[in-house]
């Protein structure tokens, strides 16, 4: 079996709920980008990744950082707080992946 590509990229997700969080906020993203007109919204790659507990690549990091942002703008209650949690890991992530400037 070869090893995975994807060592250096944890899973974004440290609990259930965060998983679900992230799950929901995928899925609104998703769904939103199907209404714009595409066939097959760039989403759903890192939401079955999350939803499979594998780690994802730095683009679909981002388009979590992404989703979450739109999410929580309007998010039940009880996801706001790990939602909030999550996305400052996910945004961490996102800054230790873009290039230092020289």
């Amino acid at each position: 079996m070869t090893p995975s590509t994807n060592a250096d990229h944890p899973p974004p997700t440290a609990s259930r709920e965060e998983a679900w969080i992230a799950h929901a906020a995928l899925l609104e993203a998703g769904a939103a980008a199907a209404a714009a007109g595409d066939e097959t919204p760039p989403q759903c790659r890192p939401r079955r990744r999350i939803e499979r507990g594998r780690a994802l690549d730095a683009a679909g990091v981002e388009l979590l950082r992404d989703a979450l942002i739109e999410y929580l703008g309007d998010a039940p209650v009880r996801d706001r707080a790990p939602g909030r949690s999550l996305l400052r890991r996910v945004d961490a992530a996102v800054e230790s992946q873009s290039p230092s400037p020289p």
